[in-house]
């Protein structure tokens, strides 16, 4: 049997959104016997403790103030001429790249966009093979004008394959002729996913609702005024939104309430929070829609209503438009537009057959494209085409022996991975074979 290859995938929060489940639905479809995963975050959060719960390689390397802070509005021209940043980069794109080297990483495969620049200028320090998972728009729409233009110079030179997550992104980031560097991977939902298609109760009354993190750009202002629209017409529906403000948007979440309250639509839309079963709630609506106002790559909440064969209404950008057959599988809407929108909802609410029609259509996509064991399978045909045979020999240190279960014994001895002092060590819980492990992981300030 041959020697089991590792993957260091790398991600900049361990928060949960969109990118960060894809990351864990990819993880938990890998074949063990083949990969190991080794995940790194930049900081400690949910989707570590998912992952540890997994019993996936975890570790965490804390991002400096500098980069931590780092919001994708400041990369400016001026903002890039940070020192204090650029510092910091440097800083741990080192570090990381030391850590790449003493686990004898086979690959590296970075989330987000921070990962892909730290990731990858530590990929390339260590020697190893660099995959992108991108996952986010490289438009102006999304990122200053700067911001754009290095991530396409960076696209250009860093990673050896870029996987992108819609055409739509793949051309954003390399041109027109993405197709010889880039190769298009839908995200993919577990099996679950696909169980007991929607068929929404008989009620006085029809349901719609939205899913996403309450952020300006997921656009559920655009969805209250469509919905209050709709009322103003006298039409028996509840709306919902399902979702939580993350990273410092709790002023937008009280934006939302006070709209609801002027447009005095407050006992037909709720706001239900954070749902730990998306798709249950989703098979009771009638509509679901996506609103968001920049282009959406991949949105994890189109993928879940297909899947459920619940009919969607998107808006017209991003990566949504492939996602629904160009309109074969869901109705779609000029982005923004809130007019268009309540047009939309009205359209398949008073069309029962249209209604069916694009449910049946979407799940059938859904369950040929939009499978996890399906993006696995080709994720892995990329990483084994360019994994280098007996190079990670070079950058094994005597005691990592791939393959082996890590006993308490043997780890407590040795050097921290990461190099941090025992003064400045956290132990986080690693589960490698069933044996349970402590592991420390470096938290430089």
């Amino acid at each position: 049997m041959g020697r089991v290859k590792t993957a260091v995938l790398i991600n900049h929060t361990a928060e949960m959104g969109g990118a960060e489940f894809a990351l864990i639905r990819l993880i938990a479809s890998m074949d063990r016997t083949k990969w190991q995963p080794v995940v790194v975050f930049g900081a400690d959060g949910p989707a570590a403790d998912r992952l540890r719960k997994m019993s996936v390689e975890t570790y965490v390397l804390p991002l400096g103030e500098a980069l931590r802070s780092t919001k994708k509005d400041s990369l400016t021209q001026k903002g890039f001429f940070s020192v204090r940043r650029w510092v910091g980069l440097a800083g741990y794109s080192l570090r990381l790249s030391r850590f790449l080297k003493e686990r004898a990483a086979d690959i590296v495969h970075t989330n987000s966009m921070k990962a892909h620049v730290l990731g990858g200028l530590a990929a390339r320090l260590a020697g190893v093979p660099l995959v992108w998972h991108v996952r986010d728009s490289i438009e102006r729409s999304y990122l200053p004008v700067a911001a754009v233009k290095a991530m396409q110079l960076l696209a250009a030179r860093l990673p050896d394959k870029i996987v992108a997550v819609s055409e739509n992104i793949a051309q954003s980031i390399l041109g027109e002729n993405w197709k010889s560097r880039a190769k298009v991977i839908y995200d993919g939902l577990e099996p679950a996913a696909f169980e007991n298609p929607s068929s929404p109760a008989e009620t006085p009354e029809w349901r719609i609702g939205i899913v996403g993190r309450l952020t300006p750009w997921k656009g559920q202002h655009v969805f209250i005024e469509a919905a209050a629209a709709l009322l103003s017409k006298g039409y028996p529906v509840s709306f919902e939104i399902l979702g939580s403000a993350l990273f410092g948007e709790e002023k937008y979440a009280t934006g939302l309430h006070r709209q609801i309250a002027t447009l005095g639509v407050g006992s037909r839309i709720q706001f239900r929070g954070f749902v730990s079963d998306v798709g249950q709630r989703m098979r009771l609506w009638d509509v679901c829609v996506h609103a968001s106002t920049s282009p959406d790559p991949c949105p994890n909440v189109v993928l879940e209503a297909m899947a459920a064969g619940v009919p969607v209404v998107g808006s017209n950008g991003g990566g949504v438009p492939e996602l629904l057959d160009r309109g074969r599988c869901g109705e779609l809407y000029p982005m923004g537009n809130s007019a268009e929108l309540a047009n939309a909802m009205e359209r398949l609410l008073l069309n029962r057959e249209r209604r069916a029609a694009l449910s049946q259509c979407a799940r059938e996509r859904a369950m040929a494209l939009f499978r996890s064991d399906r993006v696995w399978a080709e994720v892995e045909e990329i990483w084994d085409s360019l994994a280098e045979p007996q190079t990670w020999k070079k950058r094994s240190w005597p005691w990592i022996e791939n393959g082996l279960g890590l006993s308490r014994e043997r780890i407590n001895p040795v050097k921290n991975p990461i190099g941090a002092s025992s003064a400045a060590m956290e132990p986080v819980l690693m589960h490698d074979k069933g044996i349970v492990s402590e592991i420390y992981t470096n938290c430089p300030k």
